[in-house]
């Protein structure tokens, strides 16, 4: 399994980075800092098994945790705000373990590698001297890394979602899958909404309740499940799956793995916000990692957020 060749000392960095630019709002994660948990069901599809062995794609129904979230480090930050938002799913596997799947609603991301990720959120740090960020820092970073550069257009092309139901969420990360007969493939989850995507302009984003996404999702749920495709992109020789910036072609083939259901929201949410960690590397037999530096630095970033915010910090 491939291993992280980051340096602990720089993880903890990028940490220090993203709770600086975030502001002091202890327990809270250092991004994504507002969401909402709630529970779910997940039943895998006929070609689930011709893709992979795992045990949640067996066929069989499975209990869900599913969290939405906006990227923001601000958990008071107004739902109109544009920024990228999360969907998180942990499968409780009739083991007692589990297996992760996080999304977000830009495909893609900002940085190649744990330094790169680093030097991009510096560059937004205040300069000690005028204690403001230099404003040609970002301009610079974005210059220099292309494929950057082309996340935050595809971002600030994004309108605001006007449902947490109804946006598309792609995952970073490819991962090797192996099929029950041995075959492997490697892959990029997304999940497609039933319902469509549907978006506001963000002058009309801000002037709806600041939690408008929440008390929308909540009336949603009202009337029955939100229900979502989890869809596979299949990557084909020469398809990079140790670069989380790098796009495949729409082209590539997708396999339909199965249905998620939302059913609820859970009665201990933000508890269970403070709780739960949902970790990408968390996987089982029939899924493997693949060589993405981002990828195999975020378990070890998860645990040192986890150890601050659990200390109330």
């Amino acid at each position: 399994m491939p291993t992280s060749a980051t340096p602990e000392p720089v993880i903890r960095q990028i940490v220090e980075a993203m709770r600086a630019l975030a502001g002091p709002h202890p327990g809270f994660r250092p991004v994504h800092a507002k969401g909402l948990v709630c529970s779910g069901t997940f039943r895998a599809s006929a070609d689930a098994p011709r893709v992979t062995r795992a045990p949640h794609f067996a066929g069989q129904s499975v209990p869900t945790i599913v969290r939405f979230a906006n990227a923001n480090g601000n958990p008071d930050v107004h739902d109109g705000v544009p920024n990228v938002r999360s969907m998180a799913v942990k499968f409780q596997l009739s083991d007692g373990k589990s297996a992760d799947i996080l999304a977000n609603s830009v495909e893609g991301f900002i940085a190649r590698t744990p330094a790169e990720l680093l030097e991009f959120l510096r560059a937004q740090l205040p300069e000690p001297g005028s204690g403001r960020p230099d404003p040609d820092a970002v301009p610079r970073f974005l210059a220099g890394h292309p494929a950057g550069r082309a996340f935050v257009e595809r971002l600030m092309k994004k309108p605001v979602p006007a449902s947490y139901a109804q946006t598309i969420y792609h995952a970073e990360h490819a991962f090797r899958f192996t099929a029950v007969d041995g075959t492997s493939r490697f892959g990029r989850y997304r999940f497609v909404p039933h319902a469509g995507e549907a978006f506001l302009s963000p002058d009309d984003a801000g002037k709806r309740s600041p939690s408008f996404l929440r008390e929308e999702l909540e009336g949603r749920l009202r009337t029955g499940p939100v229900a979502f495709r989890l869809l596979l992109q299949l990557a084909e020789a020469g398809d990079p799956t140790d670069d989380v910036t790098a796009l495949w072609p729409e082209g590539r083939p997708v396999v339909e793995l199965g249905r998620l259901e939302v059913t609820g929201l859970s009665p201990t949410s933000a508890a269970d916000e403070r709780s739960l960690i949902f970790d990408p590397t968390n996987r089982t037999d029939g899924i493997d990692l693949s060589a993405d530096p981002i990828l195999l630095a975020r378990s070890a970033a998860y645990a040192i957020s986890y150890d601050r915010r659990s200390k109330g910090e």
